[in-house]
């Protein structure tokens, strides 16, 4: 009578793991056909890595410098399809503290990495005070990208 209940009890743990198999198969299936037909783009630049998968996408950061006077930025990653461009521009906003003039914005590094291409930027952008904002422009890319910013407390 024991071993009928333990034969019982291993029957309904392989059920569970059956279905537990078919739903991640499942989920899998649907990114499969979601990533055929639109692509993905998962991540957020300087938090997680960014995961790109046949994707047309424009992600811009900004990060604004107070008590610095310079901007470190880092990104590294491999493009395995299409091409991204990587642009850097700084922007003095009016200054009601120092009464400084504000500068409009303006490109101060721009590159452009085509699939086979490696990216392994890391820059220190030496424009002042200011809003330096990164804009990273996907075409057609599967890849996969890691960004890394000075911590909001260093800036």
């Amino acid at each position: 009578m024991v071993a009928a209940r333990d034969h019982g009890a291993k029957l309904s743990i392989l059920g569970d793991m059956r279905d537990i198999v078919i739903f991640f198969l499942f989920i899998a299936a649907v990114f499969l056909g979601v990533g055929e037909w639109r692509g993905w783009y998962l991540g957020v630049p300087g938090s997680t890595p960014v995961i790109v998968y046949k994707m047309d996408h424009r992600a811009v950061t900004e990060r604004r410098t107070v008590n610095r006077d310079d901007m470190a930025m880092a990104m590294a990653g491999q493009v395995r399809r299409g091409s991204v461009t990587v642009q850097v521009t700084y922007e003095r906003p009016i200054s009601i503290q120092t009464d400084a003039a504000p500068l409009p914005e303006r490109v101060v590094f721009e590159q452009v990495y085509r699939t086979g291409q490696r990216v392994n930027i890391d820059q220190i952008f030496d424009e002042g005070p200011g809003v330096y904002r990164l804009r990273v422009t996907y075409v057609d890319v599967t890849g996969n990208f890691t960004f890394r910013f000075p911590s909001a407390s260093q800036l």
